[in-house]
């Protein structure tokens, strides 16, 4: 998407991952300083990682929802 400068000094790599329905749109926050040591490869992991974490979240089954929850007759 964008790589946006924050008054602050920080930036905002901006990114959107992943198939529909499952669209995650997020931004990676950082010092300049600390951005421009890391490899593309490095930044496309740690987006991959902001993914796969918010994924297992948003398909998990809700709690409670599991057989040995259900109260016994």
């Amino acid at each position: 998407m964008a790589i946006v400068y924050l008054e602050d000094g920080r930036l905002a790599d901006e990114f959107e991952i992943g198939p529909e329905p499952y669209v995650l749109k997020d931004a990676l926050v950082m010092r300049q300083e600390d951005y421009a040591l890391l490899t593309a490869d490095e930044i496309a992991a740690m987006k991959q990682a902001r993914y796969d974490n918010w994924y297992a979240v948003v398909t998990a089954p809700p709690a409670g929802d599991t057989p040995s929850d259900a109260p016994q007759e």
